[in-house]
């Protein structure tokens, strides 16, 4: 393998961890109460139009977020562990 591809495949490697990580932690945040249903929804639309792999792993964070917003009785602006 070339080193230019080496370094590609590392790249990627890098930006799906990276990208898994920052879907790891909105979920943490939104699920305590640390930013509001709504900030997590904008965050997770920003990740899922960068690709459709992206929003693809966007989807169950996603259906997350609106799951607490239910739960939260439609207010998706309520941060109760802030």
């Amino acid at each position: 393998m070339s080193e230019t591809s080496e370094a590609e495949l590392e790249a990627r490697r890098r930006s799906l961890a990276l990208e898994g990580a920052v879907l790891l932690l909105i979920d943490g945040l939104a699920a305590r109460g640390t930013i509001s249903a709504d900030e997590a929804e904008d965050m997770l639309r920003i990740l899922s139009k960068s690709s459709d792999l992206s929003a693809a792993r966007a989807s169950s964070s996603l259906r997350i977020v609106h799951q607490l917003k239910r739960l939260r009785g439609g207010d998706g602006a309520a941060t109760p562990g802030a």
